[in-house]
């Protein structure tokens, strides 16, 4: 006869032994440094570097300046996103975009991706701003764009509160000193403003002719009628930034904000609403602006010049407040009320604003 021999398990024998605890490996670093803001650093370098955006779940490019900073800091655009952001299925809006050079004059071998032909054409980098449909390689471009479908756009705002051209200018968290441009609701007018780098918003345009684009009013732009101040008419003038594309930052005084504020001037052109200083645009627009110490308004009696009671016979320069147009003369009679300038730039820098 055979024995079989049954043995009864313990219950605690049915139970799986408790795996002891192991602490996962840095998620809590990874997760902090893929929300922390972009930060140029100390340093002034000029280096394209790319941050991942928490809240456009995207990684976006932003100028670092070589040393500090933080961990939201990436060589490509890859890394970034590999590191930090979900799958995304579709092409990103950066994929329409048309290729930028920017505002320098390198030129450095890129790639970007044309979605007429759906596919990566070679252009030439300037070195510097462009946007983001730029990319050191074949691969890193097709891996962007190239095997996704284009995604749907969705609003900027479907609350509807502002469109892009309702913006205001934003300089962005970075501190890069990018030329660009924004639309200026109140002047119906695209303005010229120093960008930061990194974020900001859709009011930010690289070219004036693209501002103009998108936002300008077809219609022409009437100001609303300003009551007299008395001040000079150049008072009244919007901000111009001028034919030339310097980047200098001068002041204008704003009749619907009643106070002076700056404007990025191109270096040439543009109006007498222009100055040095708030202190300069306050003494000729603002508070502090009198009309009986204006020295183009005290020439009342006609060309007849003096100095301190005698005549001379020197040449001089006077401001005519009928034809708005500084004239040449001499001393003649003695009228101890009348303002001289001793040359004709002299006269038109001060009188300008008339």
């Amino acid at each position: 006869m055979q024995i079989i021999s049954i043995r009864r398990r313990n219950a605690s024998e049915n139970v799986p032994k408790k795996q002891p605890w192991k602490p996962t490996q840095k998620p809590t670093e990874q997760h902090l440094a893929c929300n922390m803001p972009p930060e140029t650093g100390n340093c002034k370098a000029y280096m394209t570097r790319f941050y991942y955006n928490a809240t456009a779940n995207e990684c976006l490019r932003f100028i670092y300046g070589g040393c500090g900073g933080n961990q939201n800091n990436f060589h490509t655009k890859h890394k970034c996103e590999h590191q930090c952001s979900k799958k995304q299925e579709c092409k990103p809006a950066i994929c329409r975009m048309p290729p930028a050079v920017g505002v320098c004059k390198a030129a450095i071998p890129r790639l970007y991706f044309n979605s007429t032909v759906n596919a990566c054409v070679e252009f030439l980098y300037g070195g510097c701003g462009g946007n983001g449909n730029n990319f050191d390689s074949k691969e890193e471009c097709e891996q962007e764009c190239g095997r996704k479908p284009a995604c749907k756009p969705t609003p900027s705002h479907p609350s509807g509160k502002h469109t892009v051209c309702e913006m205001p200018r934003e300089v962005g968290p970075c501190r890069a000193f990018i030329p660009r441009f924004y639309f200026n609701e109140t002047l119906n007018e695209c303005v010229r403003f120093v960008y930061g780098g990194c974020g900001g918003n859709e009011n930010n345009f690289e070219t004036q002719q693209e501002c103009e684009k998108k936002c300008r009013r077809k219609k022409p732009w009437k100001p609303s009628p300003i009551k007299p101040t008395g001040k000079p008419a150049a008072c009244g003038l919007p901000p111009v930034t001028g034919n030339c594309k310097a980047s200098i930052t001068r002041y204008y005084f704003s009749p619907e904000a009643n106070k002076c504020q700056d404007f990025i001037y191109g270096g040439c052109g543009g109006n007498a609403n222009n100055f040095n200083s708030t202190k300069q645009c306050e003494l000729q627009c603002g508070y502090n602006y009198n009309r009986k110490n204006d020295p183009c308004l005290t020439l009342q009696q006609k060309r007849n010049f003096c100095a301190g009671g005698k005549k001379l016979t020197a040449a001089v320069w006077y401001f005519d407040t009928k034809s708005k147009l500084c004239w040449r003369s001499k001393y003649e009679k003695c009228g101890k009320n009348l303002t001289m300038f001793p040359s004709c730039s002299n006269c038109v820098a001060t009188c300008q604003a008339h």
